[in-house]
């Protein structure tokens, strides 16, 4: 890990033990930085934070201030900060909460979502705890328990959905690759059981896909040397097929 992220980590550290002092549980780093798919250009830097407690208003509002100070200037394209009761992560359910996210982008003033639900939480529970980095307080392991074989099933399906619903949106997929990127990675951990980065899902993918060129073209958009939509029916059938596979694993 390159010595921005370090000294950014450790700062990170000492912000939320100070605002949090005994409710942390435990503070992650997850994300494309664990999964060997960090792109400082486009990657954020993920944060997974667990709580013993509910965090009061204006301690949320604390982490905001703290965490949004110009001087700290966070390392890549932002930070995006998940914070949730320990008790949705012990024993996670099939439509999980949070306590805030937090998100800041480069250039952009940060801004905070707070108590939502989202079926999607299921797979960042699942990547913190096969390849989460440890922060602060205890081991990603004892604090987050196994997720239900069915549920995150049904959150991959959810997600893909979403992105059927956005191919080519204008904010969220302006090129369709996002599309094909996590319908790569869904696929490939339905076939091992274990969550991978988009880059090496899709990888995997290229072998196993007939028509191994939307694919391609989804990675050189991810590497910023495509510039051009992809071909919206190609989009779709890798999609559709991702959606029919119903084989699932969850590592342990």
């Amino acid at each position: 890990m390159d010595d921005q992220i370090d000294d950014y980590l450790r700062h990170l550290k000492e912000v939320v033990s100070t605002v949090l002092k005994d409710r942390l549980t435990g503070l992650y780093l997850s994300g494309s930085k664990v999964l060997g798919d960090y792109d400082e250009e486009v990657s954020d830097l993920d944060i997974f934070c667990v709580v013993n407690r509910p965090i009061r208003a204006e301690d949320q509002q604390r982490l905001l201030e703290l965490l949004s100070e110009e001087e700290l200037e966070v390392p890549g394209n932002g930070l995006e900060f998940l914070c949730v009761l320990e008790e949705e992560v012990t024993h996670p359910h099939s439509l999980p909460s949070y306590e805030f996210v937090l998100i800041k982008r480069r250039g952009l003033d940060a801004v905070m979502k707070h108590e939502g639900m989202d079926e999607g939480l299921l797979m960042d529970f699942t990547i913190c705890y096969q390849s989460g980095k440890l922060i602060a307080g205890k081991p990603a392991q004892e604090v987050i328990g196994e997720v239900p074989v069915p549920w995150l099933n049904e959150a991959m399906k959810g997600s893909l959905r979403q992105h059927k619903l956005n191919v080519f949106h204008p904010f969220y997929d302006p090129y369709g690759h996002e599309a094909v990127l996590n319908a790569c990675r869904s696929w490939c951990f339905k076939e091992l059981g274990r969550m991978t980065s988009k880059t090496k899902g899709a990888i995997w993918a290229l072998k196993r896909w007939k028509n191994s060129k939307v694919i391609e073209q989804a990675l050189l958009i991810r590497e910023g040397k495509w510039d051009k939509r992809l071909d919206e029916g190609a989009v779709h059938e890798l999609l559709d097929h991702v959606l029919t596979l119903e084989r699932i694993k969850v590592s342990t």
